[in-house]
């Protein structure tokens, strides 16, 4: 909407200086935003009073929610109580667990996992054993308010596709004329899953008959190409 967002303020790992962020755009549906560092060139007339130039910024790799299994260990980092950089460990629990985001829809597909996430860690990264982001920490059960071994994240492949459709947009906004990829705006089952829904709604198909079955759409989001021909996700 054309409403004024919040300034936003974030600190690269490596500095100790606070940096502005534009927000690109935010997706309540998975508790996410995508937001951009503006970093100011350093000229030679404006070499600044912090004598920095510009940057760049290496980012984390992606790695594949959809290949994790039960019992795989899992690493979170974040900001707990305002204890920044605390990193904890634990396994995957379970997958494809529902949860409601704090915005009240519904998330599927989450990563569930025992790894302490406390008020604080969401929006930390869930990465596995080599390092790689496999989710983003949302979310906690808990009568205590601190963490009791229940924790959710936002599995990555969700995130990937959202995170590439918001700066696609961006960068069409910004730059008129460009080629950006093509939407769908349809979330599909990953490979267990769909081999749980086959298994469920198509029993009689075994072999090459069963991955010939096409995909499994698990959400179609409003006013998307997918929406507007009718694709419809599992009830």
């Amino acid at each position: 909407d054309d409403k004024p967002r919040s300034t936003v303020y974030v600190r690269i790992n490596s500095s100790s200086m606070y940096r502005e962020c534009r927000v690109v755009d935010v997706r309540p549906d998975l508790d996410l935003a995508v937001l951009k560092v503006v970093v100011a060139t350093a000229s030679s007339s404006d070499s600044s009073s912090n004598g920095e130039t510009a940057e760049t910024f290496s980012p984390v790799q992606y790695g594949s929610s959809s290949k994790l299994l039960v019992g795989q260990k899992l690493i979170a980092i974040g900001n707990p109580f305002g204890l920044d950089q605390t990193v904890t460990s634990g396994v995957v629990s379970a997958m494809n667990r529902e949860m409601t985001s704090i915005g009240g829809a519904k998330i599927q597909n989450c990563i569930q996992t025992d790894a302490a996430i406390n008020p604080g860690n969401s929006g930390g990264p869930l990465l596995d054993s080599k390092g790689r982001l496999v989710g983003v920490n949302t979310a906690i059960i808990t009568t205590s308010g601190s963490n009791a071994g229940i924790g959710f994240a936002i599995p990555v492949d969700k995130v990937k596709v959202a995170v590439e459709e918001i700066i696609s947009k961006d960068r069409l906004i910004k730059n008129p004329g460009r080629a950006v990829p093509g939407w769908l705006g349809a979330d599909l089952a990953g490979p267990d899953l769909a081999a749980t829904l086959t298994k469920k709604y198509l029993p009689n198909m075994t072999g090459d008959d069963a991955d010939d079955v096409g995909v499994f759409i698990s959400k179609v989001k409003e006013d998307s190409p997918a929406s507007s021909v009718g694709l419809k996700p599992l009830a």
